[in-house]
């Protein structure tokens, strides 16, 4: 009954929206994105949140290599030789320092490597700093980013690879500097996705096996591009991944503004087993 109800629902979206085109907004008011797209579970990429950002114009790579190169950070390494390396979180846990990260920003892309929510980059004593250069987007986000799940940094080079997965909460996505080319199904195409473990989706987005994961096809799959100064809202439930088109640095935010504290939806069997990895 319930695969039912999200075919039947999934016809209905594809035929509303034969294009699946996620809408761009331009300084789109606070008041309007909660009613237009928070509340009603739509993503939305929004332009002129960030001008307000010295982020945007000091964190470069030769200035981050400059001021934190020496100091350790936690990434993700050796992910090329895991199939589902989101599966292996604690196995592919390493510290280097950060111009050596930085270094491999020089070669061709590659998803060996990757600094990621969880990696906290921002709850160590030496990074505290950049919270000075980020600003939380009036009226969508608490102002307070002190606290150490409120905002994360994602960092790597060109060609790192967030598979296809859900989270149990909505996301204000910021993009820094660098490009990232980012997917997008609705949560009820759930059905479709391949959910094999929590979270997460055993189709490789970059070269789905239709003959393997069959349904795949039928999923109402978005694309768009994210740049420097955009901003995408990730809803709660709906599948995305995100692949880097050059070294990239992303922030993240999940404490809204008319919701501060609240933000997860997870409980026991809903829409997969265990919340994301990737924002503990």
């Amino acid at each position: 009954m319930l695969a039912s109800l999200l075919a039947a629902r999934s016809q209905l979206y594809r035929q509303a929206h034969p294009e699946l085109q996620v809408e761009r907004r331009h300084r789109l008011r606070p008041e309007e994105f909660f009613t237009d797209y928070y509340r009603r579970n739509r993503p939305v990429v929004i332009e002129g949140l960030l001008e307000d950002w010295p982020a945007l114009k000091r964190w470069t790579p030769a200035w981050m290599a400059e001021r934190f190169g020496d100091e350790r950070v936690e990434v993700m390494a050796g992910r090329d030789a895991q199939a589902l390396p989101d599966f292996h979180a604690d196995r592919l846990r390493r510290e280097v320092p950060l111009r050596e990260l930085l270094a491999r920003f020089e070669g061709a892309p590659t998803n060996d490597m990757y600094l990621v929510a969880r990696n906290s980059l921002l709850l160590r004593d030496a990074f505290r700093p950049l919270l000075e250069d980020l600003r939380a987007p009036e009226g969508y986000i608490h102002p307070d980013l002190g606290g150490p799940d409120r905002v994360h940094v994602w960092l790597g080079p060109a060609g790192t690879l967030s598979n296809l997965h859900h989270d149990h909460l909505n996301v204000l996505f910021c993009q820094v500097w660098g490009r990232k080319q980012v997917w997008l199904a609705p949560s009820w195409e759930t059905p479709w996705m391949s959910n094999v473990r929590g979270f997460y989706s055993a189709v490789d987005v970059m070269a789905p096996d239709t003959v393997r994961f069959p349904d795949f096809a039928r999923v109402a799959l978005h694309t768009v591009e994210v740049g420097p100064g955009d901003v995408l809202f990730i809803p709660v439930g709906w599948w995305h991944a995100l692949r880097a088109l050059d070294p990239s640095l992303s922030v993240t935010f999940v404490n809204f503004e008319e919701t501060p504290g609240f933000n997860t939806f997870w409980r026991e069997g809903w829409l997969g087993a265990t919340p994301s990895e990737e924002h503990r």
